[in-house]
């Protein structure tokens, strides 16, 4: 592979001088060498601070910098009290690289100029990626979040773009890393991105702390509201189908004082949250051996989810051995999935959330399949422990198909799972999936703390692919799992609503699940 405009991939050993033979950059070389330089800055490649036409050559000093970097054995600097502009860059085949963002990354949001190639699978390159390395760091030395180790994506115009339909594809992430192995992420401040923040995508060996993700919700709501995207909350505020009768007379016979859209309407308010995230999810992952810990996250979206691999992944064939921890969040939830049935298996197990504090959640715990007929799925072996969920604003805990509610379905054309289930629509609406087994889940020290509605819903399917005399979900267990202070109890009281769950039992929980009638010792 070649150097392109937008980034760089690394040739093989022996190869590298006749891709690039820059002059000053064969100087350098002899420099480091006879010097016994420390460092590199990207300013030595030809970046230059301060100045948004240099974006494009920033990007590419990035690239070629980190691919020199790597064979010099040196760190790849972005100096500190320097801002540099930057567009897409991706980097392929590098190893042992350390960049260290000591400075300040910002990007450029021309949507002309910004790359889609076909290396970006025809979206619009990160502003970071990384493509087949090995044992690469993403640092910082700077003092405090605001003195350095910012990327920042600058998102608000490309949200405003998304609102209005106006690109031609998915718009850039913070980092993207592909089948990449031995990845550090620290000490870093990602603001506003246009997209998801840090996607690992088929990866292996990865250590994600100390990093700071915050998107400006102020910022996405007051576009949604001025471009009335506001539908999907409406939606599920407006109880649009009839529940079903004996959940219509359950409602009728609850007492509560509190009007429970009004309360939900104006939290959202007081909270300067967007009616409907924007996809700017925090940390995705899909691969093995991962742990993340100690960071903060604000973007009201997915926080950190781990998504499936199957067979056809490069480092694993199940995203698994995932330990998340002390992280503090507000957002969508701590999620797994979703998941759909694929007929090479796709597959979620061995995950650890732990040490983690949620404030006003939409969901908290949500473990979601997807739709699918063909092949299968596992979610299996999840560990939820102590979690604080302060004043979720939907569900606290959900465990089922995902909810999807777009404005204008016809639920007859549409397998999802509808948003306002199972207040405002009927089990029709809410197919559960027999091909996706959900089994080994467990919920220890959960505090649920002041909910709006009823704690939760556990949604699966009369038979398996597994065993069909058996429901598709089993071993579910609740160790001290608690709700405490105010609700409206709206719609169940407080209690769960809970269809088909096997060998699943609960120790010390108020409420338990009504259907967690088998007790499972374990020794």
């Amino acid at each position: 592979p070649a150097l392109m405009a937008f980034g760089s991939s690394r040739p093989k050993p022996g190869r590298m001088l006749a891709f690039f033979t820059f002059f000053a950059t064969s100087l350098l070389i002899t420099s480091t060498r006879a010097t016994g330089l420390a460092e590199v800055s990207i300013e030595q490649f030809g970046a230059v601070a301060e100045d948004t036409s240099m974006a494009m050559k920033n990007s590419e000093a990035i690239a070629l910098g980190a691919a020199k970097a790597a064979e010099l054995m040196v760190p790849l600097v972005i100096p500190a009290g320097k801002k540099f502009f930057v567009f897409g860059t991706y980097i392929s085949e590098v190893e042992n690289l350390i960049l260290r963002i000591d400075g300040i990354l910002e990007g450029v949001p021309d949507f002309k100029m910004w790359p889609i190639t076909d290396e970006c699978h025809g979206h619009y390159c990160p502003m970071l990626g990384f493509y087949q390395c090995k044992n690469i760091t993403v640092t910082s030395n700077a003092p405090s979040w605001d003195a350095g180790g910012i990327i920042d994506g600058r998102g608000y115009n490309w949200w405003w773009s998304e609102i209005l339909q106006t690109l031609p594809c998915q718009r850039p992430k913070i980092m993207h890393w592909k089948y990449t192995s031995g990845i550090v992420i620290e000490n870093l401040h990602l603001r506003n991105s246009p997209f998801w923040n840090i996607d690992l995508d088929d990866v292996s060996d990865a250590v994600i702390r100390h990093v700071r993700v915050e998107t400006d919700l102020e910022s996405q709501k007051k576009m949604m509201i001025k471009h009335s995207r506001t539908g999907h909350m409406k939606d599920m505020l407006k109880l649009d189908r009839k529940p079903n009768p004996v959940l219509a007379a359950k409602l009728e016979r609850l007492e509560s004082t509190v009007d429970w859209k009004e309360w939900l309407a104006k939290t959202l308010i007081d909270l300067n949250v967007p009616t409907f995230p924007l996809n700017t999810d925090g940390i995705d992952v899909k691969g093995r051996n991962i742990h993340i810990h100690d960071c903060k996250i604000r973007n009201f979206d997915d926080i950190i989810v781990p998504k499936p691999c199957d067979t056809n992944c490069n480092q694993t064939s199940c995203t698994q051995d995932i330990l998340v921890e002390n992280i503090e969040a507000q957002g969508v939830g701590l999620s797994i999935g979703s998941v759909s049935p694929s007929p090479r298996h796709n597959c979620v197990k061995n995950v650890t959330f732990r040490n983690i504090n949620l404030s006003y959640p939409l969901k908290g715990v949500y473990i979601k399949s997807d739709p699918g007929d063909r092949g299968s799925g596992e979610i299996t072996n999840i560990t939820f422990d102590n979690i604080m969920i302060f004043r979720p604003l939907w569900w606290a805990v959900w465990i089922g198909p995902q909810q999807q509610h777009q404005p204008g379905w016809n639920w007859t054309e549409h397998e999802e799972c509808a948003l306002d289930f199972p207040i405002g629509s009927s089990k029709a609406h809410c197919k559960a999936q027999k091909l996706v087994e959900m089994s080994d889940i467990f919920l220890k020290d959960v505090i649920i703390d002041t909910p709006l509605l009823s704690p939760g819903v556990i949604r699966c399917n009369e038979t398996s692919y597994v065993d069909p005399a058996h429901p598709s979900c089993r071993r579910i267990h609740f160790n001290n799992v608690t709700v405490i202070g105010e609700s409206t109890n709206l719609p169940f009281g407080r209690e769960y609503a809970c269809w088909n769950v096997d060998q699943s039992d609960g120790q010390t929980s108020n409420p338990l699940p009504s259907c967690f009638k088998s007790k499972l010792h374990r020794t």
